[in-house]
């Protein structure tokens, strides 16, 4: 139980609202886009070391230093005053949960023995996908109603009691002294993974190209991406190279970094979309994510193995269709959401939002197969570079989503111009105000401050509608690329057996 609570509370402390931590500890907005990427790229970085850490150092050493620093640093996030800090406190965050989610996801997917192996991973794709779904809902809820400081407060306080659990009844893991760490390995990972990511944020904020900075650092990621994969077939593994011996393993894990890349493209655009254009508050866009969050994990049930008496899909050929229905069906429902129009209500939203964790439910079979035929004392490492996927996919897919708004916006007013002409439906409402204006001037008599609220207030709705509709057209188009990619995955022996008989 420990375990799950660690997993809901990575998932809940995620999505916070940052615009409100902003308003109150001094921060601009250039910093607090930094509150997610500080939290997303170590944590991304931080798990490909997991698994060599586990090994040298046990893994009941790693479940007692990790949740016990998440928890002091989401205590210290609660408390501080200082934006710098709040980053830095996030920097902590990243690194510690990383540690958490590589030592919990291997302890459910096989560390807690072979007779309670089908119990594990029904647990641990139940509470991938709460925390996954739930954390937008949460922490619009509690931010609305109580506190942002709250959000990190009490979940620091809970996971803090539930450390003392972790201390007193987890038993002892071996280790061993002699496992090297490659040390180069990983600063090369982080140059190249991480400093690509970085760049992709940095670049947005500063005009890319035209940014001498900007050029510096993807060019260095690039060539450490290059020698990464030149070291990583030469050099003492980094990470065990027999989680790679596994074909379904590899399969899951690329469609997984693909596909969520395209569905966390949406995820960036919603909540800004329904306070911006639909008029919404945070507390109130958190009721659809809150019916998105049930639809996700309502149907992520209907597969679970040793939770559900009932659950459907034992095999990979019966996931790997239900995976693929799940993409398909992703991609046309944000097909459907670039359709919007002026007048798009929560009920609309909420309707597709649903049809979203439908299908978000049915792409997570994707995490069923990918530890299916894994051997307990590798479900470490690959829950490790299983995240890692994940979590890199989730930051690439931030920058993406903020340069297509950059280029919907203010990145080049002609483009922008043209988008917002006659021919786009979805924003003619919002132009009704302006129209005196622009056919005859600004004159003094008709001028006011009132004026430019509107005017000021119409051209970033305007921007965020043809954001909306461009990242998920986008989205849309990619995941339906993407549909076939389940089928990918190859059944073993056993399995063609089972069905057979």
């Amino acid at each position: 139980m420990v375990v799950l609570f660690t997993f809901i509370v990575i998932g809940a402390i995620g999505v916070p609202a940052h615009e409100y931590v902003r308003g109150f500890i001094g921060g601009t907005p250039y910093q607090s886009i930094w509150y997610m990427n500080a939290y997303l790229i170590p944590c991304a970085l931080m798990l490909t070391l997991v698994g060599n850490l586990r090994q040298r150092y046990g893994g009941r050493n790693l479940a007692i230093i990790g949740p016990a620093i998440f928890s002091l640093s989401l205590i210290g996030a609660a408390l501080t005053e200082d934006s710098r800090l709040f980053i830095i406190l996030r920097i902590v965050q990243g690194l510690s949960a990383a540690v958490c989610a590589a030592v919990g996801g291997g302890w459910l997917n096989g560390g807690i023995g072979p007779k309670h192996s089908k119990l594990g991973k029904g647990l641990f794709v139940l509470v991938f996908a709460f925390g996954a779904t739930a954390g937008i809902a949460i922490s619009a809820y509690t931010t609305w109603y109580l506190s942002w400081r709250v959000v990190y407060g009490f979940s620091g306080i809970l996971l803090g009691a539930a450390w003392l659990l972790i201390l007193l009844y987890l038993p002892h893991t071996p280790s061993d002294s002699s496992v090297k760490i490659d040390w180069p390995t990983f600063g090369l990972i982080c140059s190249g993974f991480g400093l690509f990511s970085f760049s992709l944020a940095w670049g947005n904020q500063h005009e890319w190209f035209q940014s001498p900075f900007y050029c510096i650092q993807l060019g260095l990621s690039i060539v450490s991406i290059i020698l990464f994969f030149i070291r990583l077939s030469s050099a003492p593994p980094l990470l065990n190279p027999k989680v790679f011996q596994d074909i379904n393993f590899c399969i899951s894990t690329a469609n997984l970094t693909l596909i969520l890349f395209a569905v966390f493209l949406v995820f960036n655009i919603v909540p800004t979309f329904m306070i911006e254009v639909v008029g919404n508050t945070v507390g109130s866009y958190a009721g659809p994510f809150a019916w998105f969050s049930f639809a996700s994990v309502a149907t992520i049930f209907l597969f679970a193995p040793g939770l559900n008496p009932y659950a459907i899909g034992h095999t990979i050929t019966q996931r790997k269709i239900f995976s693929s229905a799940g993409v398909f069906g992703f991609g046309l429902t944000a097909l459907w959401m670039a359709q919007t129009n002026a007048f798009q209500s929560n009920a609309n939203l909420t309707v597709q939002l649903v049809a979203l964790g439908i299908s978000f439910g049915l792409i997570l079979n994707e995490l069923l197969m990918c530890f299916a035929t894994m051997p307990a004392e590798l479900t470490t490492t690959a829950s490790a570079v299983n995240f890692f996927g994940t979590n890199i996919a989730k930051s690439l897919s931030g920058g993406l989503s903020g340069a297509i708004s950059t280029a919907s916006s203010q990145g080049s007013w002609e483009r922008f111009r043209i988008e917002v002409g006659a021919s786009q439906e979805a924003i003619t409402s919002f132009r009704e105000p302006l129209q005196n204006h622009l056919q005859e001037g600004i004159k003094a008599e008709s001028w006011s401050q009132a004026s430019l609220h509107i005017i000021n207030h119409a051209i970033s709705q305007q921007a965020e509608v043809i954001t909306y509709i461009n990242t998920a057209t986008l989205t849309g188009f990619l995941l339906l690329a993407f549909g076939l990619l389940p089928f990918l995955h190859r059944e073993g022996k056993a399995g063609r057996e089972a069905r057979k008989s």
